[in-house]
């Protein structure tokens, strides 16, 4: 049960207007208040552990204090987790609260509309690995303020698009023909239709202008219900049939499905084929043989997203300083010669 005591409880005890509690609470410098009398208000503030109504405050002000999140369905748990906790710890920092709202297939009248209509939410942060212009279509058409954490950094309506996660993926593209690594296979599931951080388009447009005499090819394993008990019995049919020197893949559990089966006759440094993931998975780096994958600065990306969204709302995105973000390929054992 809450039993916050009023605004109007507190004016009664302290002897003094609803006004002045709030002026009080406010810090406004523009009222006549004796020091005396802002001593006593406080501390009756103080004694019953008074908290503001920011619902009602926000409908007097028509402005409140709270952030809508809307998370992609093709965004990865352990990415969400590292920038929810960025976004998270900044805005409560500032007093701000976060609303989390979930990306619905087709919907084409999201619930954080209605929610910054009724002003429940000052503004968005996005986060999406897809395609960003469909995912903010509604904030353009209804002009909400946003932002857009996604694997190449941050960036909102203004601001230049960032690009770390393309320099990652042409730095993999340069390792193989560094090495000589010709038949590169790159890896996806094929979700009834959902390929979830799907970079092959970017992996192969990259590969035919830096190594275009590789041989590569997508190797997609359909599955109705993604999960490696069903993603395992066609990536075992493919790899017990062809050879080639490189396996590339964006979702951990094919990651992990790969190494095993490259392994599955005995560990052999140097590996072959080669494995990479290109996706942010810690325990990566804690296998035998380690598996070689690349960092992103999620929880950074999250923090600065969180002070662009305010510098918006102030209306001084204009004062801000953009900050570009670099994603890192780790060489671990599966890469080692």
């Amino acid at each position: 049960m809450k039993g916050n005591i009023t605004a109007k409880e507190i004016a009664k005890i302290c002897g003094v207007s609803q006004a002045t509690v709030s002026y009080v609470l406010n810090d406004r410098n523009d009222k006549r208040i004796s020091e005396e009398t802002k001593e006593r208000v406080r501390k009756v503030i103080a004694e019953y552990h008074y908290v503001p109504n920011e619902a009602a405050r926000s409908m007097r002000n028509k402005k409140c204090t709270a952030i809508g999140i809307v998370c992609a369905w093709d965004y990865s748990r352990q990415s969400f987790l590292d920038t929810i906790e960025g976004i998270g710890r900044y805005l409560d920092k500032m007093n701000y609260t976060l609303t989390l709202f979930y990306e619905k297939k087709e919907d084409t009248s999201p619930s954080y509309i209605n929610s910054y209509k009724s002003n429940l939410i000052d503004g968005l942060i996005y986060i999406s690995n897809k395609e960003h212009e469909k995912f903010v279509e509604p904030a353009e058409k209804y002009d909400i303020p946003y932002v857009v954490v996604c694997m190449d950094g941050v960036f909102s309506k203004k601001s230049p698009k960032p690009h770390a996660f393309d320099d990652v993926l042409e730095e993999c593209v340069l390792f193989c023909r560094q090495k000589q690594l010709r038949t590169i296979r790159y890896f996806s599931v094929d979700n009834e239709g959902v390929f979830v951080n799907n970079k092959y388009p970017q992996f192969a447009e990259m590969a035919a202008r830096i190594y275009p005499e590789c041989d590569l090819e997508h190797v997609v394993i359909p599955v109705k219900y993604r999960c490696p008990e069903n993603i395992y019995p066609g990536l075992k049919a493919y790899m017990d049939t062809h050879e080639f020197d490189i396996a590339i893949s964006h979702n951990y559990d094919i990651g992990y499905l790969i190494q095993r089966e490259i392994l599955k006759n005995g560990v052999v440094l140097p590996q072959h084929p080669k494995n990479i993931f290109i996706n942010n998975v810690d325990f990566y780096a804690i296998t035998y043989p380690s598996v070689t994958g690349i960092t992103i600065p999620y929880h950074e990306m999250g923090r600065y997203a969180a002070k662009l969204i305010l510098a918006i709302l102030a209306g001084k995105e204009e004062e801000f300083t953009y900050q570009e973000f670099t994603c890192r390929l780790i060489h671990r054992q599966s890469t080692l010669c």
